[in-house]
């Protein structure tokens, strides 16, 4: 059966790793001022999007991912003829409308497929599973990874699948470095939130303190906070080096920076945490962070999610090709968001 995909922009991977997966993106549109900038994680548009706007503090910048009906025409114009089934892994539905609006758009489309491939001259069934990776950025990123992992080395049904990833989405620890409080700040007041306080954020704006959020489970916290935004990414490193020492479910780290990569690359916590993977048989992925991440938590931002052992268990008898729509979600409580993207 023909496999595909699909991501929402807002996930980070490296952009040769989508096109080798011919993983399909959902954009996400951002409202700039009076312009309007599309996401779909282009590697050059992005950081042109970092240089030109995020610059500007003042910027009225809001996020419009696809609705429900967007979703409906996407699948029925394109990927139930091109795909025989669809895998939708969306950033945590805590954030995002995304996951609410693909899992309703699902009951429509697994209802009106048939009509589309007949006209195509297709026969055979379509299968559509939307699945919450309760997590951000590279913790989405991450998750999406191993997916494609286990669809390739075990062609795993869709139902066998979603029990698989949601098991490791509970293990799925993200963090985030902001360079400058002033975007979550900022993001979180026009919502009412005080995620970071006005006192906080001049005291550690003052004596350049950087917390490490950490994001796990559909919930986020600072952890732990340092003085300089290098040191910060220190910290950072140290912990995601006992988590390798502990164990991991899977083989790789996934990181982001909101801004040219090469920054990261040549900086010497990096490099170090980088060698010091690659010895214990991890990969190490870096990409350019969404523009609807980089919205939110400002340009210079860092970020790293892996998922935390043990590995997920397979059944036996896992390898089919059924699958089965799945229940729409329920509402999100905005009163409990930092930020919805």
């Amino acid at each position: 059966m023909r496999t595909g995909i699909v991501i929402d922009s807002a996930c980070d991977l490296p952009q040769t790793y989508i096109r080798q997966n011919n993983i399909y993106i959902m954009p996400i549109s951002l409202h700039l001022g009076y312009d309007l900038f599309k996401d779909v994680r282009d590697p050059e548009a992005t950081q042109a999007f970092y240089r030109k706007y995020l610059a500007e503090k003042t910027l009225d910048a809001e996020t419009a991912p696809f609705s429900m009906e967007q979703i409906m025409e996407l699948f029925l114009d394109e990927l139930v003829l091109k795909y025989d089934r669809v895998l939708v892994i969306t950033i945590a539905q805590t954030r995002s409308p995304i996951f609410a609006n693909a899992s309703e758009a699902s009951y429509a489309i697994l209802k009106q497929y048939r009509e589309r491939r007949q006209k195509a001259g297709m026969t055979g069934s379509f299968y559509l599973t939307v699945l919450d990776s309760k997590t951000l950025f590279t913790g989405e990123g991450v998750l999406v990874h191993e997916a494609v992992r286990l669809l390739d080395e075990h062609n795993l049904s869709f139902s066998v699948l979603r029990g698989v990833i949601e098991q490791l989405s509970q293990q799925v620890y993200g963090y985030l470095v902001p360079e400058d409080l002033f975007y979550i700040r900022h993001r979180a007041s026009k919502k009412g939130e005080k995620s970071i306080g006005l006192l906080g954020y001049h005291f550690g704006s003052l004596l350049d303190i950087k917390p490490i959020i950490g994001f796990h489970r559909g919930q986020s916290q600072a952890i732990d906070k340092e003085r300089g935004f290098d040191r910060t990414l220190i910290k950072l490193f140290n912990i995601a080096r006992q988590a390798i020492d502990r164990g991991l479910a899977t083989r790789i780290v996934n990181t982001s920076y909101a801004g040219d990569p090469e920054v990261i690359r040549r900086k010497r916590a990096f490099v170090d945490f980088e060698r010091y993977a690659r010895e214990r048989g991890i990969e190490t992925l870096l990409s350019v962070m969404s523009t609807a991440g980089g919205i939110n938590v400002g340009p210079g931002a860092f970020a790293l999610a892996y998922i935390a052992g043990p590995p997920a268990t397979i059944p036996e008898s896992a390898d089919n090709d059924t699958g089965e729509p799945l229940k729409i979600a329920s509402a999100v409580d905005e009163s409990q968001v930092d930020w919805i993207i």
